[in-house]
């Protein structure tokens, strides 16, 4: 759950971009990676995504930025709303009204204010200044964050799933590096672990799963395979529909021969007169894409051979993305 420092000030600028759900390109995270917002400690990254209409993605941290990866990697995840409030007060389902999910009846969200004072949270609060009479200026709620709530599409229809992000999974059950008093090793925190379980009854309440991940459950190589594929996902390539299928019928070609990956890249660049650096990248799109299937668990590098996958990255990982 991502931390954000409670202030009047903050919370207008909250919601100025979250009281009102938007989709895609047009969402706006609650919280900015950058030096002004994300925690001190933390490595914060702006992604720019294809798949939400290149909009700015902003992840609070490493684990966040290679779990973020895998979930825009998924075939099924159509939306990704990161740095997402969790209401004070309940609200209808995020899915409600989408054109996704017509026809489909979905629970609201219960409010945070209630689920704190059921489990003995003292939830935060802001005094908000309004008129010149400081003593009858309100209190407000100031929401609570989460991590990455993922919208997905099975069979059965569009459905949403929310992943907290830690390094260990263990580091549910702690207090965060930032803190004064950092939880001992193998002792729980009390607070962390009530963080965490509001959270889970938040979502729970209108059916949406929680699924936390800690990244040193995600392989090594993936990361970085994923992290090198999407870098070159967005790159513009000067080819139409018709040559692109081509060439990626060529690398198709080169999955499971003995030669460098680099041979089939050449053979692109020859034969479409792009440049060297363009052909990589094009190939690279197909692995990112799904088009090309590549072994993602080992190195994927242009002088080695393109080895075909023997196991799909979501098979492996099909449990974390289950409605």
């Amino acid at each position: 759950m991502a931390e954000f420092k409670v202030s009047e000030a903050r919370l207008r600028v909250i919601m100025q971009r979250q009281f009102n759900d938007r989709w895609g390109a047009e969402y706006v995270a609650g919280i900015f990676a950058d030096p002004m917002e994300a925690p001190g400690i933390s490595t914060g990254s702006i992604l720019r995504p294809r798949k939400l209409g290149y909009r700015e993605f902003h992840t609070l941290s490493a684990p966040e930025t290679f779990i973020s990866l895998l979930c825009l990697h998924h075939p099924d995840c159509w939306d990704i709303h990161e740095q997402r409030i969790l209401y004070p007060t309940p609200r209808a389902h995020f899915l409600y009204g989408h054109a996704r999910a017509s026809g489909l009846a979905f629970k609201p969200t219960p409010g945070t204010i209630e689920i704190a004072d059921c489990l003995g949270i003292r939830h935060p609060k802001v005094r908000l200044r309004i008129g010149n009479e400081p003593t009858k200026w309100p209190m407000s709620p100031f929401p609570f964050f989460g991590d990455l709530l993922l919208f997905m599409e099975d069979a059965d229809g569009a459905y949403a799933l929310n992943i907290p992000v830690k390094n260990k999974l263990e580091d549910f059950r702690k207090k965060g590096p930032s803190s004064k008093r950092p939880s001992p090793d193998h002792a729980d925190d009390p607070g962390a672990v009530l963080r965490q379980r509001l959270e889970e009854m938040y979502y729970g309440g209108a059916d949406i799963r929680n699924q936390p991940l800690g990244l040193d459950q995600l392989d090594k190589d993936l990361r970085w395979n994923l992290r090198d594929l999407f870098l070159a996902d967005s790159t513009p390539i000067n080819l139409c529909a018709s040559q692109r299928a081509s060439a990626i019928e060529i690398y198709r070609d080169a999955i499971g021969r003995d030669q460098p990956a680099y041979v089939a890249a050449r053979k692109v660049e020859r034969e479409f007169k792009i440049p060297e650096r363009d052909a990589v990248a094009l190939l690279k799109q197909g692995v990112w894409r799904r088009e090309l299937r590549v072994d993602l668990f080992r190195p994927v590098l242009m002088d080695k051979p393109l080895r075909p996958g023997v196991v799909d990255v979501f098979a492996r990982y099909s449990t974390w993305f289950k409605r």
